[in-house]
C-alpha cells in the first residue's frame, strides 16, 4: 500500500474519530496521531510515514481495513492497550464498554462489544424454577453462584408488563400500562402467561365495546396463589421499597430478556445447599466501583452491593440506614444467611440487585468526551 493510501486511511481513522467524539477534524487528527500512532501531532505523523519512521509497533494500524479479517483480528488483539491510550485524552471518568467501542468504531468495525466481554458474566442457561414458590409455572427462577469461595442465590422473579403485549395498538399499550401503574411495583406473573394473554384480550374488547375496560380486573390474577407465594412477594418487596428508598433520583431497572422481564436479587447462602455446579467469580479491587461490583446477564447489568464490616462483622460504612433496610429484607428469604465475601483483604457483607437506570446507562452508554487540554496530557 502507497503512502497515499495509507495516510489516506489514517484520514478516515481521524474523520470517524471526529464524528464519533463530535471535535473538529483538526483535533481528531492530533488525538490519531498521539493515540494510535505514539507521535506528537499529525504533522509529526505525517512526516514519519513519509519518512519510514514510524515505530513498528503501529506500523500496522495504518493498514488495516474494516473489510479484513485480519485487521479485526490485529485490533482484537490490541484494543485493550488502544483503550488505555486513549483514556489518557479523554474525560473521566471513563468505562469500559463504551471506550472499547469507540476504538472499534474508530477502525470502522461496528457492534463488536457485549457486556459480556468485559463484566463477569451469569450464564442463562443455569437458570432453574424455583420450586418452593413456582412449582407448576416458571414465576421465579433462580441461579447459584460462588463469589471469592462465598455461594450466593441469585432469584428472578418474572413480572407483569405492558410491553409484553407489544403486538396491541398503541392505545391499547397505553391503557394497559395506565392499568398496570395503580400497584406499587409491577405484578409477579403467578398465573401462566396463557391466562394472562386471556385476560388482557378480554380487557381489550371491554375497551372497544365500551370504551372502558373492567374495574380492578387484574387483581384475581395479580393475588398469588399459595401462602409461600405470598411470603415470597411480601419479601421481595421489602427489597424493593429499600432500593426505591435509597435510589430516590431513579428508577430500578428490570431485568429484559426478549419480552419477558425479571426483578433480580441475590443473597448468601450456606455452600453445602448451594447447587453442586455453579459458576465462580473471583473479584478484586479494582472490580469495586462506587462501593459495589458489577456482573453481567445477559444485556443487563447485576450489581453486587458491598458493606464493609470489621472483624465483629459490624457494618463500618456511611449508608447504615440503607445498609441496615436491604440486609433485613434479603436476609428474609429462605436459605439466606450471613456469609462475608473477602476482597483483597477486606470484608464485605453483599447483596445482588439489579441496577438502577442512571447506573446502566452511566456504565453502558455514557457520552465519550475529548479533554480540552487533550494535548497537555500524558
Amino acid at each position: 500500500m502507497s503512502d497515499n493510501n495509507l495516510l489516506k486511511n489514517i484520514f478516515l481513522q481521524a474523520k470517524r474519530t471526529s464524528k464519533i467524539l463530535d471535535v473538529p477534524l483538526t483535533k481528531a487528527k492530533d488525538l490519531i496521531a498521539r493515540s494510535i500512532y505514539e507521535c506528537h501531532d499529525f504533522r509529526d505523523l505525517s512526516s514519519k510515514l513519509k519518512n519510514n519512521g514510524l515505530k513498528a509497533s503501529v506500523y500496522q494500524y495504518c493498514k488495516l481495513h474494516p473489510k479484513s479479517a485480519e485487521s479485526k483480528s490485529h485490533v482484537q488483539n490490541n484494543i485493550q492497550l488502544l483503550a488505555e491510550r486513549f483514556s489518557r485524552y479523554l474525560t473521566a471518568p471513563l468505562t469500559q464498554m463504551p471506550l472499547l467501542d469507540l476504538v472499534w468504531k474508530i477502525f470502522g468495525f461496528q457492534n463488536q462489544v457485549s457486556l459480556e466481554q468485559i463484566l463477569p458474566s451469569i450464564l442463562l442457561d443455569d437458570w432453574k424454577p424455583y420450586s418452593p414458590v413456582s412449582k407448576d409455572v416458571d414465576s421465579v427462577i433462580y441461579c447459584d453462584i460462588r463469589i471469592n469461595n462465598i455461594a450466593f442465590k441469585v432469584l428472578a422473579a418474572k413480572i407483569v408488563t405492558a410491553y409484553m403485549f407489544a403486538d396491541s395498538s398503541l392505545n391499547e399499550l397505553l391503557a394497559l400500562k395506565h392499568e398496570l401503574s395503580r400497584y406499587k411495583f409491577a405484578p409477579i406473573m403467578w398465573s401462566t402467561r396463557l391466562s394472562w394473554e386471556n385476560e388482557i384480550e378480554a380487557y381489550f374488547g371491554a375497551i372497544r365495546r365500551r370504551g372502558t375496560a373492567r374495574d380492578s380486573f387484574f387483581d384475581r390474577l395479580v393475588l398469588p396463589k399459595t401462602i409461600h407465594q405470598k411470603v415470597f412477594q411480601d419479601t421481595l418487596y421489602e427489597a424493593m421499597i429499600a432500593l426505591s428508598q435509597e435510589f430516590a433520583g431513579t428508577n430500578i431497572r428490570y431485568c429484559n430478556f426478549g419480552r419477558e422481564t425479571y426483578f433480580a436479587v441475590g443473597f448468601p447462602i450456606f455452600a453445602q445447599t448451594a447447587s453442586k455446579q455453579c459458576s465462580d467469580f473471583y473479584l478484586s479491587c479494582g472490580d469495586i466501583r462506587n462501593g459495589k461490583c458489577l456482573l453481567c446477564l445477559g444485556d443487563n447489568i447485576l450489581a453486587l452491593e458491598l458493606f464493609e464490616v470489621n472483624a465483629d462483622g459490624d457494618f463500618i460504612g456511611d449508608a447504615e440506614h440503607y445498609y441496615q433496610t436491604l440486609s433485613f429484607s434479603l436476609q428474609l428469604f429462605e436459605d439466606a444467611t450471613k456469609e462475608y465475601v473477602m476482597i483483597d483483604g477486606k470484608h464485605y457483607e453483599a447483596y445482588i440487585r439489579s441496577c438502577t437506570d442512571a447506573e446502566y446507562a452511566l456504565y453502558k452508554n455514557p457520552a465519550i468526551a475529548l479533554a480540552d487540554n487533550f494535548l497537555e496530557a500524558q
